[in-house]
């Protein structure tokens, strides 16, 4: 008796958009590297996926493209939205001007450190 072959898709959609089957990688984040011109064999190994997986990105990305891209951008946008508002409470919340040089700050703190460090004993 022949029992019949459960194909399972590859990439399915999830709560957080199209994901690679059994992973929760999804189509979003392998575009990231793609978009960035990463090499094929460098997206597998970072993403821990196969050729099989990546062809299945690169098929649903082409069949589903006008969509795909919408969403990658509309993500890109908030991503950006919220990195500029962390930034923004960083520096509001920061003892040291905006401009100031990553070296100038780091010695501050050291000499901060060392001050408390001194007044502690």
């Amino acid at each position: 008796m022949d029992t019949p072959t459960i194909i399972t898709p590859l990439i399915v959609e999830t709560s957080r958009g199209p994901c690679i089957a059994g992973t929760r990688i999804t189509v979003f984040s392998v575009m990231d590297y793609l978009k960035g011109e990463w090499r094929r064999d460098v997206v597998k190994q970072i993403m821990g996926i196969s050729d099989e997986q990546l062809d299945a990105v690169l098929d649903y990305i082409t069949r589903h493209k006008e969509a795909v891209e919408k969403e990658y951008a509309a993500i890109v946008r908030r991503s950006e939205a919220r990195r500029a508002s962390y930034e923004k409470l960083f520096h509001d919340r920061s003892p040291f001007p905006p401009h100031m040089p990553l070296e100038e700050r780091v010695a501050r703190l050291r000499q901060k450190l060392a001050e408390k460090h001194t007044t502690s004993q």
